[in-house]
């Protein structure tokens, strides 16, 4: 027996896709795959530039949350004496004793009060 010969055939289409393609697809270009990678990058970059600032907005927001806070305590510590104050410049009895001893003031006799009606 004789042995047989495989014999290649030469296409009749050339590797740059021109002639019958038959059910193959057409790759896409590089330079728009290209392209298409770095669009994606450029967005992915932002994102995260993005993502970066909105966390350090947080971060320094929580900061002057804790700031105001403890000013919003040293104030209250601050009011509770001068509250203990004002009660005190207050009180009727003091009021009486300066208007006697520094402005020489004395309680009005009956004949100088007038009743309104």
């Amino acid at each position: 027996m004789a042995a047989a010969r495989k014999t290649v055939r030469p296409r009749a289409e050339n590797r740059r896709g021109q002639g019958s393609t038959g059910n193959r697809r057409l790759k896409p270009p590089r330079k728009t795959m290209t392209g298409l990678w770095i669009v994606l990058m450029v967005l992915f970059f932002v994102e995260a530039l993005f993502y970066a600032w909105c966390r350090v907005q947080c971060v320094t927001a929580g900061y002057d949350i804790d700031r105001e806070n403890s000013r919003h305590q040293a104030l209250l510590k601050e009011r509770n004496p001068l509250k203990i104050e004002l009660a005190r410049l207050k009180s009727p009895e003091r009021i009486e004793t300066i208007a006697r001893t520094r402005l020489g003031l004395v309680m009005p006799d009956v004949q100088q009060t007038v009743i309104l009606r």
